[in-house]
């Protein structure tokens, strides 16, 4: 951070220790060196016909090609975006407009961006069927299978929650889509960059990744479209992605990240599980207050992404406290929290409105230190303490 802006940020925020990976990353070293190299030589407009524009247009291409490769993609089906709603939205709006049927199902744990593009949806006649989830926080297959009509076109769901980081069965919804002949939409936001989902490419006919949530630079992203070919659907959603002034930078620097951080992910996620352990190790003398929402196998769990509550605690206030006290944590999804919402995950497990008000989220990434994990799960004991007091955290046994 240049002294040029400093005078924004008090003083104390430089040393805020971050634990808000779930929201957004920084962007890493190499995204950073890639797009100040990207801005000062390939900087023309890569629709220009000049060799400059040339130039620009043809990394441009690279970096679709690279991203292409990361995803097990054909080049041609990957369209980059503005981030992952967008890309949700003009999923979304390609398989309705490529589909007689006007039933559509999602969880009702999605992010904000579907539900609210359903919400539009309603409004031109389709009918929307939101499930919930079970107490592991994964949705259930027979749930699915029942709400199927011969009506339903779309079914799109997100592949790993973003409040409590469990993962969906997608191959199984996958084969029910294929069995039914119906589009799956995949939301993997949280999951690109932190697994290899070449695999989950294969399986679906759509899926929105955003390059902020694994150190890229925020407002670019990326939609996988198997059917991309398919030239009968010619409405404003696919019009965005032609035309436009390329901001080639901020892709070059999203395809860096992308190379980095899945050729990272294994070890991270070895490391990220660690240090969760080691958290919830640690909170071990209070573990009594505790609920953890997610799953209890760790093959359906993202490690880095941890949502809890602690009884007799309201989350925004824990959530201050911790702030206050040098840790940035957060009480669900940035996009909840800014309008005071109660998670949608929370509403999909039926977690009632008194404990819905005690969840905080926790998440770890690239640069979190197991020191400072520790000193997070220590702040938060003596937090509990401080409020609850001895006497009645030992009376809540």
């Amino acid at each position: 951070m240049t002294s040029t802006y400093n005078h924004l940020l008090l003083e104390e925020d430089l040393f805020l220790k971050y634990f808000d990976y779930a929201a957004t990353t920084p962007m890493c070293e190499e995204a950073l060196e890639a797009y100040k190299e990207c801005a000062s030589t390939y900087y023309a407009n890569a629709n220009s016909l000049h060799d400059l524009g040339t130039s620009a247009e043809q990394l441009y291409t690279q970096c679709k090609r690279t991203i292409s490769e990361v995803l097990g993609a054909d080049t041609d089906q990957l369209f980059i975006t503005n981030g992952g709603s967008e890309a949700n939205w003009i999923a979304l709006d390609f398989h309705t407009n490529n589909s007689s049927g006007k039933h559509i199902i999602i969880s009702q744990a999605e992010h904000n961006s579907l539900h609210k593009i359903c919400e539009i949806f309603k409004k031109e006649g389709y009918s929307i069927t939101s499930i919930p989830l079970d107490e592991s926080g994964r949705i259930n297959i027979g749930a699915l299978q029942n709400a199927t009509t011969e009506d339903t076109c779309l079914v799109a769901l997100q592949h790993i929650n973003g409040e409590i980081g469990t993962m969906q069965p997608i191959d199984e919804v996958a084969n029910w889509c294929e069995e039914k002949q119906i589009k799956l939409h995949v939301d993997a936001v949280q999951s690109f960059g932190k697994l290899d989902i070449s695999h989950i490419t294969k399986r679906v006919d759509s899926l929105s990744f955003a390059s902020h949530k694994f150190y890229g630079p925020k407002g670019s992203g990326g939609l996988y479209l198997k059917e991309a070919h398919n030239t009968n659907a010619k409405r404003t959603s696919q019009l965005m992605l032609e035309g436009n002034t390329i901001d080639v930078p901020s892709v070059a620097a999203m395809t860096v990240a992308a190379k980095v951080t899945v050729g990272d992910c294994h070890s991270e996620f070895t490391r990220m599980k660690y240090m969760r352990e080691e958290f919830i190790d640690k909170l071990s003398s209070i573990n009594h207050l505790i609920e953890i929402y997610g799953c209890e196998n760790e093959d359906f769990q993202l490690p880095s992404i941890l949502g809890l509550g602690i009884r007799g605690l309201e989350g925004q206030w824990l959530m201050l406290e911790c702030n206050r006290k040098g840790y940035a944590i957060s009480t669900g999804s940035a996009c909840d929290v800014k309008y005071n919402h109660t998670p949608n995950t929370l509403k999909a497990l039926g977690v009632s409105d008194e404990r819905a008000k005690e969840f905080i989220r926790i998440s770890f990434g690239k640069y979190t230190k197991l020191e400072d994990v520790i000193g997070l799960a220590q702040t938060i004991k003596e937090i509990v303490y401080e409020h609850l007091g001895i006497d009645q955290v030992e009376k809540v046994k």
